[in-house]
């Protein structure tokens, strides 16, 4: 056990420092072209996302023990709110590895880490202060004028990390973001990556392969509901079902 918990962060801090390197390698030329871009059109942060999810797809093409398995729609709306199943902080550079032209709903407060705050910002990470109701009101006020120009809204459907262990309750925001905007929920399911770094751990869980599937449902569209709570229930019924296959 001891060795096995050893090895796990030895793989875990590998793939830390990897991850690190990569966005330090990748950060200066993601900069110069947001900096030439930004005058010119209106989200040059769609430069910095493309890169960054170079940096993903380099990250888990050089971790071997972590296979993704992903399964997307043929065809996509041209806008839409992702609802994601959240187990693991994998799950970041997982959406962002084929999601394009987003921001993403967190939690998490990077502002305590100034430069990690700068590129997470750019990225098009937004954090949620949830004692702060001015900061609610802006966000939304955001990612409503996102979908509005046929952008992209990702939030984690139970608004925290789970176990990997079943379904929590969903948090009404993005349901209720879609009602008011008319754009359908596309549910995301990710299965696994708590296996290798569960919620609360910073090193590798053992030292196996490990597969996440990633399962992209069809789209829910909103004029098929009288409100957000029977949108809600729907879709927390579909990724359930999907969970459990």
């Amino acid at each position: 056990m001891g060795g096995s918990m050893r090895l796990g962060c030895i793989a875990s801090s590998f793939a830390f420092i990897l991850f690190f390197g990569l966005i330090g390698l990748f950060v200066i030329p993601s900069l110069l072209i947001y900096g030439i871009s930004y005058p010119f059109v209106k989200y040059p942060q769609d430069r910095f996302q493309y890169l960054s999810s170079v940096i993903y797809k380099i990250f888990f093409f050089s971790i071997p023990r972590i296979k993704l398995d992903i399964k997307l729609l043929e065809e996509l709306p041209k806008s839409a709110v992702y609802v994601s199943t959240h187990q693991s902080n994998l799950d970041y550079p997982i959406l962002g590895y084929f999601i394009q032209k987003y921001l993403i709903m967190t939690t998490m407060n990077f502002k305590k880490i100034p430069f990690i705050s700068q590129v997470g910002h750019l990225i098009g990470i937004r954090h949620l202060d949830k004692n702060n109701l001015g900061n609610i009101s802006d966000t939304y006020g955001e990612f409503e004028q996102m979908l509005q120009e046929d952008r992209n809204v990702v939030f984690f459907a139970e608004g925290t990390r789970g176990s990997g262990k079943g379904l929590g309750r969903f948090k009404k925001g993005a349901f209720r973001l879609a009602m008011k905007t008319n754009k359908p929920i596309i549910p995301i399911v990710i299965d696994g990556s708590a296996d290798i770094l569960a919620k609360g751990n910073f090193c590798f869980s053992g030292t196996k392969k490990a597969n996440i599937k990633v399962q992209m449902l069809e789209p829910i569209y909103p004029d098929k509901f009288s409100n957000e709570s029977d949108m809600l229930k729907y879709t927390h019924n579909i990724m359930s079902e999907s969970c459990q296959k």
